[in-house]
């Protein structure tokens, strides 16, 4: 059965007249930043430094959530890459009514950042931000376990996905460099090739677009999996997500003098 998809005014139509749910199917840390007003947060993937890593829990929780197949469901993403992907995913669990929004939350824009789809964001529909009770993964994740601590992520481990930044370049070209863009890198000082995409939602993920480099990109990349492993990182919880944040803008941005916990072995 072929997918239908929609734009944002259409899905906020569905929601407001023939009782759609909207599914944001983002990460923990995306949704909490900001999302549509209304949504349910499951993620498809979850978000790392190291690239979007499947959510081993997503039909679980799904089909405790919305445990009728009939269910009327908007899947939504960051970009409609995930979403789509998600949407076929329901379709096969047998979720009859599964409708999937083009443009995502930020817009779906082509390489050099026009936009493709105009997403909820870019619509001016409406927002909300935070952890909304009943709605966020937290609750929803504790209703599909009841008895158990909300789901911790996987390792992070790179995987295949259109939104994020991690895919191999032909030719041994570094893994996150644009083949279009060069910038002034704030950390390494001088020009280089550039990230193809934002690596993070916000203010901080521009700032890194546009003043770090490629090299510099993959410097962070190494080191996040020695934090990662240091303080146990749960790429679930927002809470351990901001610390990394803040070393983040501190490996990128401040002295970049950094010890590595004794006895760390780089993956």
């Amino acid at each position: 059965m072929e997918l239908k998809r929609v734009d944002a005014q259409e899905a906020k139509r569905l929601m407001d007249e023939e009782g759609y749910v909207l599914l944001d199917v983002r990460s923990m840390p995306e949704f909490v930043e900001g999302h549509a007003k209304g949504a349910h947060n499951i993620p498809f993937m979850h978000k790392t430094p190291q690239g979007m890593v499947a959510n081993p829990d997503f039909v679980n929780v799904v089909k405790a959530t919305f445990p009728e197949p009939a269910q009327k469901l908007i899947t939504m993403c960051g970009m409609g890459a995930r979403s789509a992907r998600a949407a076929a995913a329901l379709a096969d669990l047998g979720y009859t009514d599964v409708v999937d929004m083009k443009g995502g939350f930020s817009s779906e824009k082509d390489d050099d950042g026009n936009t493709v789809n105009a997403g909820w964001l870019e619509q001016a529909l409406p927002t909300d931000t935070g952890e909304p009770s009943g709605r966020s993964y937290r609750d929803l994740s504790q209703g599909a376990r009841p008895d158990a601590s909300p789901p911790a992520a996987p390792a992070p481990a790179p995987a295949e996905a259109a939104e994020t930044i991690n895919a191999p370049d032909a030719e041994g070209m570094n893994r996150f460099a644009s083949a279009k863009r060069r910038v002034q890198c704030a950390r390494l000082g001088r020009e280089l090739p550039g990230l193809k995409r934002r690596p993070y939602p916000g203010d901080l993920g521009e700032r890194i677009f546009r003043e770090i480099s490629a090299a510099a990109w993959d410097e962070w990349v190494e080191h996040s999996k020695m934090i990662i492993n240091e303080y146990r990182i749960n790429s679930s919880d927002p809470e351990a997500m901001k610390l990394l944040m803040e070393q983040c803008e501190q490996f990128l941005y401040g002295s970049g003098d950094f010890k590595r916990p004794e006895g760390y072995v780089p993956q």
